[in-house]
């Protein structure tokens, strides 16, 4: 994916020269166990689109079968913390192995809502009737991404109650909602054969974040499949998932948002980028990535104060190069020329900093 490329180079040039800087991906060094789908490439991911008959607006299903994880989740969905039980939750959905009916039936009745209604999506998409009321209730004020899974729920479970759900629900939801529930009218998702039982990886419950990342990996899998296909919808949902399975990865916000921003949500973009700040609030990339998607919206002054954050933060590199134009386009040439100055000093062998230097310099000197 070209952003995806581009937003990697900044994080590079940005977290290299940022000293303390945070680092961009909490668990990047991490080694997870092969689950056999980290390593998934198109030609395999086309091979399983065309093996499961699905139709094409459903997900790939990049998890079924993964029975290998089920034990670990189970122990996780009523042991785990409430991020925990959520993931497992979801998982147990999508890896479609109905021994995990039981537990996701009694996660109906978690305390968080949030469970809850991932528990209902998880049962309603092994076909189990038991998750629609959940799965319609996802349908009400819910992120778009849940919605889209709620809809997969109600369409494999393909009865009268669930079709009438969804024409009911219809009406006022996001576009990619909208033209998704009338995609799966007309071509409902079938449930998948039950997953085979698998000989169980060697996986503890201390070793949730190996799920977690070989999840990651698949999902950005699929996300890059979506993206030649040209849905960017689509490959907001798998980015969204991916957040729900780390929502350290700061990057990942950034596509989200750049995504949205294309399909012409900028107040949704907007309100992603204030995510990675609200949950990410001391890692200068958080306050950059908003930044600089207000100064090349050329809304100089908005961009500021998220700028000089990132810069007081500790990202120099391009959010400190950034910062100093922000400064020169709103006319603080002075404030902007310390910025070069204090940046030359720092570097004087980088071409585009001696140059504003210089540059900022003789427009003091014309004043």
């Amino acid at each position: 994916m070209p952003r995806i490329i581009v937003t990697a180079c900044l994080l590079v040039l940005l977290v290299r020269s940022a000293g303390a800087a945070p680092e961009a991906d909490s668990a990047a060094s991490e080694e997870a166990p092969d689950f056999g789908i980290a390593g998934i490439h198109a030609p395999e991911l086309e091979e399983l689109a065309m093996r499961t008959d699905r139709p094409e607006w459903a997900p790939l299903p990049v998890m079924w079968g993964h029975s290998e994880m089920v034990p670990v989740l189970t122990s996780l969905l009523s042991e785990g913390d409430t991020e925990q039980r959520q993931r497992a939750a979801f998982l147990l959905g999508q890896i479609g192995h109905l021994s995990a009916c039981a537990p996701l039936v009694q996660a109906t009745r978690d305390g968080c809502r949030d469970v809850r209604i991932q528990a209902g999506i998880a049962l309603a998409c092994l076909g189990d009737q038991r998750g629609q009321k959940a799965a319609e209730a996802a349908l009400i004020g819910e992120p778009t991404w849940i919605r889209y899974y709620a809809v997969l729920g109600l369409s494999r479970l393909n009865s009268d109650s669930a079709r009438h759900a969804l024409q009911a629900m219809q009406p006022g939801q996001p576009d990619f909602i909208n033209r998704t529930i009338a995609a799966a009218l007309a071509e409902p998702a079938p449930v998948l054969p039950p997953a085979a039982d698998k000989e169980e990886a060697s996986v503890s419950t201390g070793e949730a974040s190996a799920i977690w990342q070989a999840v990651i990996g698949a999902l950005k899998a699929e996300s890059d499949w979506w993206w030649h296909w040209g849905d960017y919808s689509q490959c907001i949902r798998c980015l969204e998932v991916i957040l729900l399975m780390d929502p350290d990865l700061v990057e990942t916000y950034s596509d989200v948002a750049w995504l949205q921003w294309s399909l012409g949500y900028n107040t949704e973009a907007i309100g992603t980028y204030h995510r990675a700040i609200q949950i990410l609030p001391d890692n200068p990339l958080s306050h950059y990535y908003l930044g600089w998607h207000y100064f090349n919206l050329k809304k100089y002054k908005l961009a500021l104060p998220y700028l000089r954050k990132a810069v007081e933060l500790g990202a120099k590199g391009v959010g400190w190069r950034v910062y100093a134009h922000a400064l020169e386009r709103l006319g603080q040439l002075e404030a902007s020329f310390k910025q070069w100055e204090e940046m030359y000093e720092e570097t004087p062998e980088f071409p585009a900093t001696k140059f504003n230097y210089e540059r900022l310099q003789r427009l003091l000197g014309e004043q």
